[in-house]
């Protein structure tokens, strides 16, 4: 009985598939995932400030019909409050060590908003609303600063037992008025982000090993 020989690849054939193996290497050098934790994060502004349906954001302070209309609604116990907050965000992997550029996928951002009650030195951590990314984000692997915009809505009237109205809307002037994009301590660090945050990676979600205090200075 003939025995059957496997069939052998063309020398021309054998000779071009590993050209084509060599020439993929170099760009299949892996990355190592926890380089998708590197992202840092900072507050970078707010936009749409209303407090009691009153636009704050070309406003450094209120007319007297205006303070009217704010007083009416916390009398009333009740003092809606809405804003975006801007929070900027870098992805690093750019491709600039070899690995090539990858984008980041938030796949969690459990956040508090924390508001500095106290015009005074210090920061008075006063945790105002919380809430959670309502899908996931992509940061393009560009090292750029691309914004996260989240929706913040909240009751002011929450907080008259710390904060009388007019310390309110001082406080609301500054994070959210004309000179809210000013990053010092009396305007824009007054607010602060804590976050849980939580990336998309090939093996898996890996979660940033503790939680992100987001404010004026980058953070990761």
């Amino acid at each position: 009985m003939s025995r059957a020989h496997p069939a052998r690849v063309p020398e021309a054939v054998a000779a071009a598939l590993m050209s084509l193996v060599l020439l993929l290497l170099p760009s299949c050098n892996p990355m190592d995932p926890l380089e998708l934790l590197d992202c840092s994060f900072r507050v970078e502004g707010t936009e749409d400030f209303s407090v009691a349906g009153i636009v704050l954001d070309e406003l450094e302070e209120l007319t007297p019909g205006q303070i009217a209309d704010f007083m009416s609604y916390w009398l009333s116990g009740s003092c809606p409050v809405s804003f975006t907050l801007d929070i900027g965000v870098t992805n690093p992997n750019d491709g600039s060590g070899g690995t090539g550029s990858f984008p980041a996928t938030l796949s969690s951002f459990e956040w508090d908003l924390y508001l500095d009650t106290d015009s005074g030195s210090g920061f008075d951590t006063t945790l105002v609303v919380s809430g959670s990314l309502a899908e996931p984000w992509t940061i393009p692997g560009d090292g750029e600063t691309h914004v996260l915009a989240i929706g913040i809505g909240f009751d002011a009237f929450d907080l008259a037992s710390i904060l009388e109205p007019m310390e309110f809307i001082d406080l609301a002037l500054a994070i959210g008025g004309i000179e809210s994009d000013l990053r010092d301590a009396d305007h824009l660090g007054r607010l602060l982000l804590r976050a849980d945050v939580a990336v998309d990676t090939p093996i898996g979600p890996l979660s940033y090993p503790g939680s992100l205090w987001i404010g004026l200075d980058w953070v990761d």
